[in-house]
């Protein structure tokens, strides 16, 4: 990693910056408000990695936790910060949390986040077939990961 990081626990108070960081990493980006009702969902959390001494937020990822098991809803590092081991640095918090499993999807083109997830130790155990629509091309399959806490 290049950059020195720290972790920002995030709240509704920045409900902004995530929603400007989504936008940055995804096509359907989502919007201050959709952020706001996931943030008020009870067992959601996650972390914003902002780059020092700038004080530039470089990436998130969001979480629910329910009954030991976690849900990883979104993780996203901005363009010109991707490769340099931020995506890493957010999950293991993540995965630090006090759960026993944890699920994600992510797209089956995805090659950058496979090969995260993978080297974190998640496994792929299904598929959704065209869960992802993107702009002007063809659907593309969901891989649905579960990460098991040894």
């Amino acid at each position: 990693m290049s950059a020195a990081l720290r972790a920002e626990r995030v709240m509704v108070a920045h409900v902004e910056i995530l929603s400007a960081l989504h936008r940055q990493c995804f096509d359907d980006g989502w919007s201050p408000d959709s952020m706001a009702s996931l943030l008020n969902t009870p067992g959601t959390t996650g972390v914003i990695a902002v780059a020092e001494p700038t004080d530039q937020p470089v990436g998130f990822i969001l979480m629910r936790i329910v009954a030991g098991e976690g849900e990883i809803l979104s993780v996203g590092v901005v363009p010109d910060a991707q490769a340099q081991g931020i995506g890493t640095f957010l999950l293991g918090i993540m995965l630090e949390e006090a759960i026993e499993v944890v699920f994600l999807d992510v797209a089956s083109d995805n090659e950058p986040a496979m090969k995260l997830y993978q080297h974190a130790g998640f496994e792929v155990v299904g598929r959704r077939p065209g869960y992802y629509k993107r702009p002007g091309g063809e659907p593309v399959d969901s891989l649905t990961m579960k990460y098991v806490l040894r």
